[in-house]
């Protein structure tokens, strides 16, 4: 039963992405766009995303604040379609994607010196990764495994068709190790909790639990991280891409090896609420990112 499950599951993706993919890449992802429009409509998490806009931006209020999350949701959809449509933008990414001196981290990883790549929920997310890979930078993405096999298989052939290479959680540890000491940039999302597998840290002033995987990494193999973030032109199908490179001092971080994570781990966190604090409508508000510091709305 669940082989047949899985086979319905895998089907209804494809009868939503085959369609899209005839159609010029400009009407899809407008398509997306207006789906997204639908969901806000349904009020699908609706009420999180409100409650997560209010701790964070308290600033924007009634209209203005459902017209930011209408467009977050809008975002979403569209770069989700922009995701399903990957195979189609192999060697293309660069008519419809700026990476802002690119050059300077192909001229930091020239001498073989890997990277961890590190972004939030933000954006056209996939695309942002992929693009790098799409512009000659080597790069691995982190995942974790879909319940579904085949969906599985589907998704990681979408990161693969653009040139990334996977890592899988169950392998992580070894994995990234070796692709980092390799010269290699291993991409990974922090920006949501992770249970067991989390440190504590300030975002929006307020404490949320983040993964550690990233602080733990960069404190054992002491390499730079890219902070990478994407940028839409409106509702268009044009975006920018821009990174810092962080350099953590690590001959000067905490003796204590939790409080070190921590610290690196603050680094980044900072730079994604700066990039929502710039775009608040680019974020994804509707998972429970404070779920251990306050009581959402069913």
């Amino acid at each position: 039963m669940k082989k047949i499950k899985y086979a319905l599951e895998y089907a209804a993706v494809l009868l939503l992405v085959l369609p899209l993919r005839i159609l010029p890449f400009r009407w899809a992802v407008a398509i997306g766009g207006a789906m997204g429009g639908v969901l806000w409509w349904l009020g699908i998490r609706r009420e999180v995303s409100r409650f997560n806009l209010k701790i964070c931006l308290p600033g924007f209020k009634g209209k203005i604040a459902d017209g930011i999350l209408r467009e977050s949701y809008k975002n979403f959809c569209r770069s989700m379609v922009e995701f399903a449509l990957m195979p189609k933008l192999r060697g293309r990414t660069s008519k419809y994607i700026e990476i802002v001196n690119l050059e300077r981290l192909s001229n930091r990883m020239k001498d073989g010196v890997g990277v961890l790549w590190v972004a939030g929920h933000f954006g056209s997310w996939e695309l942002l990764g992929t693009s790098f890979a799409d512009a000659g930078i080597p790069v691995d993405f982190l995942v974790g495994k879909q319940k579904n096999e085949i969906i599985d298989r589907f998704i990681n052939g979408l990161r693969s068709s653009m040139g990334a290479g996977i890592i899988h959680m169950g392998v992580a540890t070894r994995g990234v190790i070796k692709s980092i000491r390799s010269g290699r940039m291993v991409a990974m999302l922090s920006d949501q909790d992770a249970g067991t597998s989390s440190v504590s840290v300030r975002f929006f002033g307020h404490p949320v639990l983040t993964p550690r995987g990233i602080g733990a990494f960069a404190l054992k193999l002491r390499c730079p991280i890219v902070y990478a973030v994407i940028f839409r032109d409106g509702g268009s199908v044009r975006q920018t891409i821009e990174f810092e490179i962080l350099e953590p001092d690590y001959d000067n971080l905490p003796a204590d090896k939790e409080e070190a994570i921590i610290e690196i781990t603050q680094l980044y966190t900072d730079c994604i609420e700066a990039s929502i604090r710039r775009a608040p409508e680019m974020y994804f508000w509707p998972h429970r990112r404070f779920k251990h510091a306050f009581k959402y709305p069913k």
